[in-house]
């Protein structure tokens, strides 16, 4: 009986190793350069795929499985990531990188179903942190940070649900110059902020409409301690 079984399954992986059919297809530039490389399985594309520039440099490489696009990663001339696809139990996630015309990096972001989430990050040519937000669902949620060129804070927002509601915005010596607190459901700043200067002082109000300053009202130190109580 145990021999006729593994004869029965020696059969079967026979069968099956000589109905499967795969085979690579090579798709060309003019020049004669290798454009695409398809691996299939079957009739349908079945594991990597590849695509060149006509420079020879790999420029992005696919992952099926029974034709369907499970992976792809996007690459630059000089091999630098730029794009990355996956679908992991039927989510979409996406990693995208963006650089200066200069070649720097700028930004690093991940995309969820098509919505930003988690942390995006810009950076200054130097490559030095410029800005980062925070999205939940594709709304900035918690704090949102800009950045001096010095690596100092410039600012500080809190959101919530893709709305701001509170600002801080620093000197770039990191001492704090204005507090945004006023704002309304909208977004939009209406009311008055603090403004100070770089000893810590309260030294003017500032009066906004509709993210308009439509007044600057200086203030004496001996006020300004009344309003920072």
């Amino acid at each position: 009986m145990q021999s006729f079984l593994k004869t029965l399954l020696f059969a079967i992986i026979l069968v099956l190793s000589v109905t499967a059919h795969s085979e690579t297809v090579k798709k060309f530039y003019e020049s004669g350069a290798v454009h695409f490389e398809y691996n299939y399985l079957n009739g349908k594309l079945q594991g990597q795929s590849k695509e060149y520039y006509e420079t020879r440099e790999i420029k992005s490489e696919y992952l099926y499985r029974s034709s369907k696009l499970i992976a792809k990663k996007d690459y630059r001339h000089n091999g630098d990531l730029q794009y990355e696809l996956k679908y992991e139990d039927g989510i979409k996630y996406e990693t995208e990188i963006h650089y200066y015309a200069t070649g720097e990096l700028f930004r690093q972001r991940t995309l969820v179903n098509g919505k930003r989430e988690g942390l995006e990050i810009d950076f200054y040519r130097s490559g030095q942190k410029k800005a980062e937000r925070n999205y939940i669902n594709g709304k900035k949620e918690g704090s949102a940070k800009g950045f001096h060129i010095n690596g100092k804070v410039q600012g500080d927002w809190i959101f919530e649900n893709g709305e701001p509601v509170s600002a801080t915005i620093f000197y770039s010596t990191g001492d704090i110059w204005l507090i945004h607190n006023d704002f309304d459901d909208r977004g939009r700043l209406n009311g008055v902020s603090k403004e100070y200067d770089k000893e810590g002082n309260l030294m003017a109000l500032r009066y906004y409409k509709n993210n308009d300053m439509v007044k600057r009202k200086r203030v004496s130190k001996w006020w300004g301690w009344l309003w920072w109580w």
